[in-house]
């Protein structure tokens, strides 16, 4: 290829910034064959283009878009139902459903490599985004939040909402602090809660956020947002349950908290834990299996009801 490029230049060899090429090719070796493949995207396509303030770990744009496609709640032609992240992170859940309900093109902030190419038809792209452009719903003025996140970490909740701003979707979806095991439902009406706690393999659950912790101590409390401050193995002890104040196991308080307080309401968590449900002390209605990166998951649904299993038998 670079004598290709050096013989059409005249003799020049190409110069290419290695970090940021405007052509990246990729080579696939085989046993017997090589393949040369190149690359249209640029950055990957998790990458909406508007995610500039994140915690530690933050869920991929793609695997919240993947969550909330399992959960069913943009399906149909109803109106949709409120949808409530409580560990919300820097907002990723929360702000993808917000641009799928605002109809937003995923990508549509970002730029991809094949618009360096030489194919490329400048004209062509700048209609199709004119097009996607057209198409996005504007709620009116004065409506009431749709999608709501909140976050213990303060600081998260600032992230979300700054990444919320340049998704366009701030007057879609509200922001808040507060604690999961405290927080009250957003609305009157049940919803849909969607949430990915942090977890051992991928961030430490130590919080708020880590303070409490030492390297042979349990934390004194959980994070429980997505993306709070981390406290990897190796620093403070990264623990795979998070352990609250009293003792007790974060999960098994926060079912006990949604079957008080979120009657009505859909819960859906993304974990590595396939004993969550016993831990929580509720039945599964759904799992689905996912992977975040490299660890296996599931996303377990949770119809919540008042009082426990035994209590309803």
């Amino acid at each position: 290829m670079c004598d290709r490029f050096r013989d059409k230049a005249h003799g020049v060899r190409p110069d290419v910034n290695t970090q940021w090429p405007d052509v990246r090719i990729y080579a696939h070796l085989t046993t017997d064959s090589c393949s040369l493949y190149i690359d249209t995207s640029g950055e990957p396509l998790f990458k909406r283009g508007w995610r500039e303030d994140k915690g530690d770990a933050p869920l991929k744009e793609t695997l919240a878009a993947a969550m909330i496609a399992a959960s069913g709640w943009a399906d149909g032609d109803d109106d949709l139902l409120p949808l409530y992240d409580p560990c919300c992170g820097s907002g990723t859940i929360a702000i993808e459903a917000a641009q799928i309900a605002c109809n937003i093109a995923p990508g549509s902030l970002r730029h991809f490599a094949f618009e360096k190419y030489l194919p490329f038809q400048a004209h062509v792209w700048h209609a199709i985004q004119a097009e996607a452009a057209a198409a996005v719903v504007k709620p009116p003025a004065g409506h009431q939040a749709l999608i709501y996140g909140s976050d213990v970490s303060h600081r998260m909740v600032d992230f979300a909402q700054r990444n919320a701003e340049r998704a366009g979707v701030a007057d879609v979806v509200e922001f808040r602090g507060g604690d999961a095991l405290q927080r009250m439902p957003p609305t009157d009406s049940p919803g849909v809660m969607l949430l990915n706690p942090p977890y051992g393999e991928r961030i430490a659950v130590a919080g708020v956020s880590g303070a409490g912790a030492t390297r042979s101590g349990a934390p004194r409390r959980a994070a429980q947002g997505s993306d709070a401050a981390p406290d990897f193995e190796g620093q403070f002890g990264a623990r795979e349950q998070a352990i609250t104040e009293d003792g007790g196991e974060f999960f098994s308080q926060l079912a006990t908290h949604w079957k008080k307080n979120f009657t009505g309401w859909t819960g859906w968590i993304l974990t590595p834990d396939l004993k969550l449900p016993n831990k929580m002390r509720l039945k599964e209605s759904r799992r689905v299996p996912m992977w975040n990166g490299p660890i296996e998951c599931r996303m377990f649904r949770f119809d919540m009801v008042k009082g426990t299993a035994r209590d309803r038998t």
